[in-house]
């Protein structure tokens, strides 16, 4: 097997900032091929301007999700790990957000 076909991809959701943007430079730089994913068009051309194979990801929709494993399995055949980091927070008292609200958080 050649080095190429032994490196192991890993998709990263919420590349855009915080926890997702440090691990995905981190796993980069130790290696691994990395999907980057966030959901904004402009995190995402960000995150290919750093040179990383990154992919438009909104996990509160369905069709997103489906777009981007579509996209993902285009580029590579396996993945090695996903790491679920994407997420959003709701910002006040638990009593303050609506059930709308609530119900999002949890779906995303």
């Amino acid at each position: 097997m050649d080095a190429a076909a032994e490196v192991k991809s890993i998709l990263i959701t919420g590349c855009s900032t915080g926890i997702g943007a440090c691990l995905a430079r981190g796993l980069r730089d130790k290696g691994y091929r990395v999907f980057a994913s966030a959901r904004q068009v402009a995190d995402v051309k960000k995150l290919e301007a750093e040179g990383f194979e990154s992919l438009l990801l909104d996990l509160s929709s369905s069709d997103s999700i489906n777009s981007a494993v579509h996209e993902l399995f285009q580029k590579t055949d396996q993945l090695y790990a996903l790491i679920n980091n994407g997420a959003y927070g709701q910002a006040g008292a638990l009593e303050d957000i609506s059930r709308a609200a609530m119900e999002e958080q949890f779906q995303s």
